[in-house]
């Protein structure tokens, strides 16, 4: 902030000034405006006044050169100061600083009390941080007009930049006893005051301007600073709320000190301020959303007002997916995933090129068995998304539940070509291709991918479990099914599913009993879901328990049974093979 306070000056003070070089080229101190006459000229002086003129007007001309040779021209005919401050400001122009510093340097000999020639040198020497040959130039200008502030900051800040911090000081001190008591200053004195590790002054400084205007939110806003990197967090939090009072639409105070509330426990008051800072501008996007990703790291991540100020970021942000996507997860952790799908699906409307988002997406569809619309975002998120193994796996998977089977091999093909040293995952792909390949009567197809599916993921039960009921669907090569049910209820004997595959590899190779155990365990692990009672039922059928096998298929119409024979069964109280 000094450094632009200063040359804001410098360039007020050069555009002036240069103004008054153009009226009076050789102004000392004690120089006094010319009387207004007409001046006589000897002849002799005709080539020079000659030369000047034509230097001046291709100066105004934009012909730096030329003016250069034009005034080079005069300085052959007499060594004049004016011809060498004019030069200088060319070679400035040309960026040729060495040079111009060095006419400059002849000019100020010729005429040493020639203010305005003081002040370009002690400028250009700034400009070209040669601190040290400004600072003289500096000071003669501050002992010329004491009270010049332009003058006195630029000499302060030469000072400093030379390492002379108490002599700095002093500078500004005098430049404070001309213009008054100022935050600008005052804040300059603070840092040069902590360079010399004098924090009592540094202080006293910024509270000698408070005790003036006690609202000046930058001076409080440097006080909170200090003390939070000092550690003093009881003053520290004492400023915040001081320049949250003076600044009340400061959103980052108000995030601030919510914050502090929040690690003391004071939930409320951390909610309040947090709502005053979601109200501000000035807090942008991301840094809300930091906030709120930090709530749902916490035991307020279902809290009724992590979600209003969600809403707040919705309605300040409506076309941007950042607060769709906050609102997804936090009905995610409230367990309600299909209220999250909503806002998930919402951010995709404003942002496509997320694959965060998508991923949430698709996962739901397929989690919640919405296979057309994880069809249809799957297909979508392939445009934009196209090595993504894991798309494709959900877009064959979805195929095959929609039985578009030729669409769901090609998907998972290709999604099996990108898959890089993960067993695991090529292993699933192969599964899924097994499945269509089934569903297609590919049976030698399918059985070889399931094969080598269970040879890359040996431990997936999942793998074995399916691949053993598809071998009892299709009645062919049982004691393999068996084999791979019998492994997988072994390391997972609380899965009801297991207990269900077995009992229909029993039914097919004509052990009933057994089947009936397996369907009966199943039922105990999982009441609720209907095939397992209609597998029951079709097991008391073969045991001639007529009656039990309706009751059970009964059971299974009432949970929603899908069955296309169901109702038959019922009616006519026969088994029916499908």
């Amino acid at each position: 902030m000094r450094k632009l306070s200063f040359i804001l000056l410098l360039c007020t003070l050069t555009v002036s000034c240069g103004t008054s070089k153009e009226k009076q080229v050789s102004t000392g101190k004690d120089s006094k405006p010319a009387k207004s006459k007409k001046t006589v000229h000897s002849e002799k002086e005709f080539p020079y006044i000659e030369a000047f003129h034509k230097g001046t007007t291709l100066k105004l001309k934009g012909d730096v050169d030329g003016a250069i040779e034009a005034f080079n021209k005069c300085l052959e005919i007499k060594q004049d100061d004016a011809a060498y401050f004019a030069l200088g400001q060319l070679y400035e122009l040309k960026k040729d600083n060495a040079q111009a510093i060095q006419m400059l340097l002849k000019a100020t000999a010729l005429d040493p009390k020639n203010i305005w020639y003081t002040e370009n040198l002690a400028i250009l020497y700034y400009d070209t941080q040669q601190f040290d040959k400004a600072t003289p130039y500096f000071k003669k200008l501050v002992d010329y007009q004491p009270t010049n502030l332009g003058w006195l900051y630029g000499y302060g800040d030469c000072l400093l930049r030379n390492g002379k911090i108490d002599e700095s000081i002093a500078v500004l001190n005098r430049a404070e006893s001309v213009m008054g008591i100022n935050p600008s200053l005052s804040l300059e004195k603070y840092n040069l005051y902590m360079n010399l590790r004098k924090e009592k002054e540094a202080i006293a400084e910024l509270e000698r301007y408070l005790a003036e205007d006690p609202t000046d939110r930058q001076v409080i806003a440097t006080l909170v600073d200090h003390y939070f990197n000092k550690g003093d967090y009881e003053k520290g939090t004492q400023f915040l709320k001081q320049l949250v009072a003076a600044d009340p639409e400061n959103g980052r105070a108000h995030l601030a000190l919510g914050e502090i509330y929040r690690k003391k426990g004071k939930i409320n008051d951390a909610f309040v301020e947090y709502k005053e800072g979601f109200k501000s501008n000035d807090v942008d996007i991301d840094t809300k959303m930091s906030l709120v990703i930090e709530l749902q790291g916490t035991s307020l991540s279902t809290h009724k007002e992590t979600l209003e100020l969600i809403e707040s970021m919705v309605l300040m942000y409506p076309e941007s997916a950042k607060p769709y996507s906050l609102r997804g997860d936090f009905y995610m952790n409230s367990d309600k995933e299909l209220r999250a799908l909503e806002d998930y699906k919402k951010a995709l409307q404003y942002e496509k090129k997320q694959f965060p988002i998508w991923n949430q997406v698709l996962l739901l569809e397929y989690q919640n068995g919405l296979w057309d619309d994880l069809y249809t975002d799957s297909k979508a998120c392939l445009n934009y998304f196209t090595t993504m193994p894991m798309v494709y796996l959900l877009n064959g998977v979805s195929a095959t539940k929609m039985k578009k089977f030729d669409e769901a091999i090609e998907s998972l093909n290709i999604g099996k070509s990108l898959v890089v040293s993960d067993r695991r995952m090529e292993a699933e792909f192969l599964g899924q291709l097994a499945e269509a390949y089934f569903e297609t009567k590919q049976f030698e197809l399918a059985k070889s991918s399931y094969k080598d599916a269970i040879k890359l993921d040996p431990e997936s039960n999942l793998l074995k479990n399916n691949f053993a009921y598809r071998l009892a669907q299709i009645k062919t090569d049982l004691e393999l099914a068996l084999s791979l049910i019998n492994q997988a209820i072994a390391k997972s004997p609380n899965q009801s599913n297991y207990y269900d595959t077995r009992g229909w590899v029993y039914f097919q190779l004509n052990k009933f009993q057994e089947a009936s155990n397996d369907f009966q365990k199943a039922i105990e692990l999982d009441p609720t879901y209907p095939l397992f009672f209609e597998h029951l039922g079709d097991a008391s059928y073969k045991l001639n328990k007529k009656e039990v096998a309706v009751e059970n298929w009964i059971k299974a119409k009432e949970l929603g049974s899908t069955s296309i024979l169901i109702d038959k069964k019922i009616v006519n109280k026969t088994y029916y093979v499908e």
